[in-house]
């Protein structure tokens, strides 16, 4: 599967499943969420893609992508799961929005200009993940 159709295989989220404890991937296979993990009290290290705990992040970090015009329709997907449909992200440049994943896959988009994020979107099941804007920047301008 390309990186591309990754991207869009996990575009089915809404926030009806933010207290999920588990879901089916495109492939497959059962991710636990951050309420599930969080819900162990204890890291087990396996690098989960929803890990609360910060592990995976700290392992893996974050990959920055830029933005084309093939991916508006995840970008406005992401903002209808941050209820945000009317946000006018279209004034910033293409440079300055990112995509913004773990692992390979998407969990938020980004708005910035050259020395800070002015918007931080997340997708509905990374927001337990405590990915602030200040600790995305410190992924993004290192």
């Amino acid at each position: 599967m390309k990186k591309e159709e990754v991207i869009w295989a996990w575009s089915y989220y809404n926030t009806s499943m933010e207290k999920e404890l588990s879901y089916l991937s495109p492939e497959g296979f059962t991710v636990f969420t951050s309420h599930y993990l969080k819900n162990k009290k204890t890291c087990c290290k396996s690098a989960c893609l929803h890990c609360p705990y910060g592990f995976t992040l700290k392992k893996h970090g974050l990959e920055f992508v830029d933005v084309n015009e093939d991916m508006f329709p995840l970008i406005e997907e992401i903002l209808r799961e941050n209820n945000q449909e009317n946000f006018d992200w279209k004034t910033f440049e293409l440079a300055n929005i990112k995509i913004v994943k773990i692992k390979d896959v998407a969990c938020g988009f980004i708005l910035k200009n050259h020395i800070v994020i002015k918007h931080l979107f997340l997708r509905t099941h990374f927001r337990e993940q405590e990915l602030s804007k200040e600790m995305v920047e410190s992924y993004l301008f290192i």
